[in-house]
């Protein structure tokens, strides 16, 4: 799909929203924000029956609206990074991130990330636009990240992790034995001290995240977890806020040998596709080092 079908949405209006101003239909049921119909004056507009027009317009069933998208190239540059994708169509792309590479650059990281990656593969096909992350994995943690080619499709993934229509889950390997089977852990999560460490804190902001046990052995318990929300490290902090931290974890566990990292990975994904509505569902196997290490406590589960 060439960049201008792709940063385009078209709608008939519908017998019942006869006589509404086109931006009631798309305040309404496109569910556009403002602040994107703003972006507009950089790029862009919207048209009736294939003229720009007037968002107070009144229109008339059967009319067609189209809706042209701002975008913009990305500033990143593009770096020759292997990519497993998961997934991708012509506005979404998933892929399952190794650990050890950052998702974005940063301070510390300056390239080698798999936004990178993903702005060489763009630029592969064709496409100039900006690497729009959904959400985001710490560098150490492995597993889905999901990703959209153009502006609508990243405001309506947005909006359904707020609402919780686009659920994360995660496998991970805890130190000890978790003895409930399954449980919320809601301490609010805040920073501590000056550098990357968060810690549960009175003043934090609020987190939620969901457990099961799937394995006990004799000193580890293999978890599937949920997010509720999405604070930085909050998987790592909760679980040892509750006395079991992440196996491996440099921050808030202790080294394992063997693993160089948490063993913590983001395994499945699920989410309405933002262009069409279908459920979209997506897993990936554990990787390697987590397997190894599961099959020396015997609680290989996936």
């Amino acid at each position: 799909m060439s960049d201008s079908k792709r940063n385009r949405l078209v709608t008939r209006v519908l017998p019942h929203e006869d006589g509404l101003m086109v931006k009631e239909i798309i305040y309404g049921r496109l569910n556009l924000s403002r602040g994107m119909l703003r972006r507009m004056k950089q790029g862009g507009g919207v048209y009736l029956n294939g003229v720009r027009d007037f968002i107070t317009r009144r229109v008339r069933t059967g009319d067609t609206i189209e809706v042209v998208f701002f975008d913009e190239p990305t500033a990143l540059e593009p770096e020759r990074i292997p990519l497993d994708i998961v997934y991708e169509d012509d506005f979404l792309i998933a892929v399952n991130k190794p650990a050890g590479i950052p998702v974005h650059p940063t301070g510390r990281y300056k390239d080698g990330t798999l936004a990178n990656g993903l702005a060489y593969h763009f630029e592969k096909q064709g496409l100039e636009t900006k690497v729009r992350l959904v959400h985001r994995l710490d560098k150490d943690t492995s597993g889905l990240i999901l990703a959209a080619k153009e502006p609508y499709s990243l405001e309506r993934l947005i909006k359904q992790r707020a609402k919780g229509i686009l659920q994360r889950e995660y496998l991970a390997v805890a130190e000890g034995k978790v003895s409930d089977d399954a449980g919320i852990i809601t301490f609010p999560i805040g920073r501590v001290g000056d550098g990357i460490h968060r810690g549960a804190t009175d003043d934090g902001r609020p987190a939620r995240t969901e457990f099961q046990v799937l394995r006990r052995g004799g000193n580890w318990t293999l978890l599937r977890l949920a997010l509720g929300t999405g604070r930085t490290h909050q998987i790592r902090v909760h679980m040892k806020a509750i006395g079991h931290p992440l196996v491996g974890d440099p921050l808030y566990g202790r080294p394992v040998q063997g693993l160089g990292r948490q063993a913590l990975h983001a395994w499945c994904l699920r989410f309405a596709h933002p262009r069409t509505g279908a459920e979209v569902t997506l897993r990936v196997k554990l990787p390697d080092d987590i397997r190894i290490l599961l099959k020396q406590e015997n609680l290989l589960y996936v």
